[in-house]
Order: structure tokens, then C-alpha cells, then sequence
């Protein structure tokens, strides 16, 4: 009886283990059917659902009865965020709604207006968020208009080398973030306030600063989500790359199937992180430049591993071959390019021995990247004595 008792008890605790995620966030789906006038052509919309794992926004497929779309997806956000766009050629006018498992509808009006063909929509059991983005944007309007200013008179003649014009558009950008942050504290209790520090201050603002705001100034439902918690996760990254300056270790396959494990890579060599696109001009502009740092350093002093995004493995391999890109290439991972946070390309992280982040391109233009080489080679002697 005993050994029966202690079996049930050890298949309690897995089976909480295995439970206990789905009783803490569950399973939610939307439902959400588009109506259009008889004219419209209901095939023209596209269909999008945020992520907060993925941080981005989904395409989701509808489907169609005569002149109805409706679309249905589990989703990982407090409230599920569709966005919805009406392709009208050079014209793509758009609706951001945030609903919740409840069925929802939006039906929108005969005409159809071209210019808006979401204005004047019914909508059933979902919200749109015009109000909030308009009352948001006239808050933070005088930074904005500021920063615009600035930009259109620095940028004419501004070149990679003048640093303080490149800081004072920094600043400038930093001044419309914290205006938006204080309209994000005034309104901490709207989902949509949420959705800001998520879209725009958690990347911007310092994420030491971030953290201790984020447990204070919202509401237990939304910090205490699986949104809440992928948010807390990204800013203890940030924390650690921009902070800390510390790499974030990965396991990954190369596209010759073998194993990568950064941490284990970089403790014998300077390692180069390069996020990049076959789609992405900049980038393929960018690859004599990394040739010739290939060249210029041995393969056991400095490692180059180079992260495709959204690129077809047959057109990487074509590009390796025809470029000649001798060094790791890992293809469409996207979670690596999560874990270092990278939102423009080409981006470059540089890792030293002892896992320091010692450059990162994004951090300032860097013209041929000549500020790289310097960095490279500072390290390459240190690791010579």
C-alpha cells in the first residue's frame, strides 16, 4: 500500500508539472468574421495575429462564405491583436482590433471607401484602437515634430563620421519615448498603454529602469501574463547585451547539419555574429567587406557565423558558392535573432573571449566598417599576449 501511495503521489507531481502552464495562461482562441458589402471584394484583406512569443505579427488564413471572412487562432497575448489591411493596389489602408474568445464581427459599410474602408465599421464584441493612437499621438506630437525638424536639417549633409549630429538625433528620438512613456504611466490600466511599452518603450528606454517600472505601474492581469512574462524576459536580455555587455549563449544547427554552441566557440576565439538577408541590399553590399575581414584573420583567432532571416536555403547556398562566404551559416532561426534582439539589417554583434559584447553596428554607423576592423584587431592582440 505504501509503494502504491508513493507512485501516486510521484504521478501527481508530473502530472501538475505537465498541467500547470496551461491552468496558469491556457489556450485561448480567437474568432473574429469580417462582412462586406456586396461590391467589396472580401479577398482583398489580409489577416494578421500578434505573437508575443515571436514578437511579431502572424498571417493568419480566413475563411470565405459569399462575401464573409472569418479568421480563428489560439493566441498568446492578453487580449488577441489582429491587425487587418485592405489591398487596394499602391493603397493599403489598415485596422488594429484587439477581442477576446468571445465570437466577434466587423462589418463594414456600403461604399466602400477607398481612402477608409474601415471608418463608420460595426463592430460586435472587439475593439478598435483609433481613439487611443490619436489621443497618444497629439501627446507626444511636440517631440515628434522636434525630432522631424532636426532630422530634415542634420540628414542633408550628415555623414557617418559626425557623431554629435548623429547623438543629437538620439536624443531627440529618446525625448519622444519618454514623453510616450508618461502617457504610457497616465493610462497604465488600458491594454493599450501595454501594447506601447511592448511596441516601443521596451527597446528604446533603459531596461533596468523598464523592469522596475514594469512591476509597479500595471495591473497584476496584464504583468502576470504569458505577454507580461515574454516582456520581463526580453528586458532581462537587454539588460544583459546592452548592460552587462554580456553575449547570450545558443545551440543551433549550421546548414551543414553540425552543432553550434556559441558559449563553447567563444571561449577560444573573437566570435563575429552577422544577421542578414538574401532580400536585404545593404547586406550583400556589406559581403566584400566581410570577405576581406575573413581573409585579414585566422579561422582560429575569429570565428564568423552568419544568421540568414527569411531567406531560401537554396539561395543562401547559391550566394555561399558564388561569393564566396567562407565561414558558419545558420538559416532562418529566428530565435536567435529574438535572443539578440535584432530589428534592422545587416546587424553585427562582436564577441570576445571572455564573452563580452565589444560592438555592435546598430550602436552607431559604421562607414565600411572600419570602427569593427579596429575593434577586431584590438582584440586580436590582446588575445596574442
Amino acid at each position: 500500500m505504501l509503494q502504491i501511495f508513493k507512485f501516486m503521489k510521484y504521478f501527481l507531481c508530473i502530472l501538475i508539472t505537465l498541467v500547470s502552464p496551461v491552468l496558469m495562461w491556457g489556450q485561448k482562441k480567437f474568432n473574429v468574421t469580417f462582412v462586406l458589402p456586396d461590391s467589396a471584394h472580401v479577398q482583398k484583406m489580409n489577416f494578421y495575429y500578434y505573437d508575443c512569443i515571436q514578437r511579431s505579427y502572424i498571417p493568419v488564413s480566413a475563411t470565405y462564405t459569399n462575401n464573409t471572412a472569418t479568421i480563428s487562432h489560439s493566441y498568446n497575448t492578453v487580449y488577441a491583436k489582429i491587425f487587418i489591411d485592405y489591398n487596394f493596389g499602391e493603397r493599403r489602408p489598415f485596422m488594429s482590433i484587439v477581442t477576446t474568445e468571445k465570437p466577434a464581427s466587423i462589418t463594414l459599410v456600403s461604399p466602400i471607401n477607398e481612402a477608409d474602408p474601415f471608418n463608420n465599421a460595426t463592430i460586435l464584441n472587439a475593439h478598435d484602437w483609433r481613439q487611443e493612437i490619436s489621443d497618444m499621438t497629439a501627446y507626444i506630437k511636440e517631440p515628434q515634430e522636434r525630432y522631424i525638424q532636426m532630422y530634415d536639417s542634420i540628414t542633408p549633409s550628415w555623414t557617418p563620421h559626425d557623431s554629435l549630429a548623429f547623438e543629437k538625433l538620439e536624443e531627440a528620438n529618446i525625448a519622444i519615448e519618454n514623453k510616450r512613456f508618461e502617457y504610457i504611466r497616465k493610462h497604465s490600466n488600458s491594454y493599450y498603454s501595454f501594447s506601447l511599452f511592448e511596441t516601443f518603450s521596451i527597446s528604446t528606454l533603459s531596461p533596468d529602469l523598464l523592469l522596475r517600472q514594469f512591476a509597479t505601474i500595471f495591473p497584476a492581469r496584464f504583468k502576470n501574463s504569458e505577454e507580461g512574462a515574454s516582456i520581463k524576459n526580453y528586458l532581462l536580455n537587454r539588460a544583459i547585451l546592452e548592460g552587462k555587455k554580456k553575449a547570450l549563449s545558443f545551440t543551433a544547427t549550421d546548414i551543414d547539419s553540425n552543432k553550434i554552441i556559441l558559449n563553447e566557440i567563444y571561449k577560444k576565439k573573437q566570435v563575429l555574429l552577422v544577421f542578414w538577408g538574401t532580400w536585404c541590399k545593404p547586406c550583400l553590399d556589406e559581403i566584400p567587406l566581410l570577405r576581406a575581414i575573413r581573409k585579414k584573420y585566422p579561422t582560429d583567432q575569429l570565428e564568423i557565423i552568419a544568421i540568414a532571416t527569411q531567406s531560401p536555403p537554396e539561395k543562401v547556398r547559391q550566394l555561399i558558392k558564388e561569393q564566396q562566404l567562407d565561414w558558419t551559416h545558420i538559416i532562418n532561426n529566428n530565435s536567435i535573432n529574438l535572443l539578440y534582439q535584432v530589428i534592422s539589417y545587416p546587424e553585427i554583434y562582436l564577441i570576445d573571449t571572455n564573452g563580452n559584447v565589444k560592438y555592435k553596428k546598430s550602436s552607431y554607423p559604421d562607414i565600411n566598417l572600419e570602427n569593427l576592423n579596429k575593434t577586431i584587431e584590438i582584440g586580436f592582440h590582446s588575445i596574442k599576449k
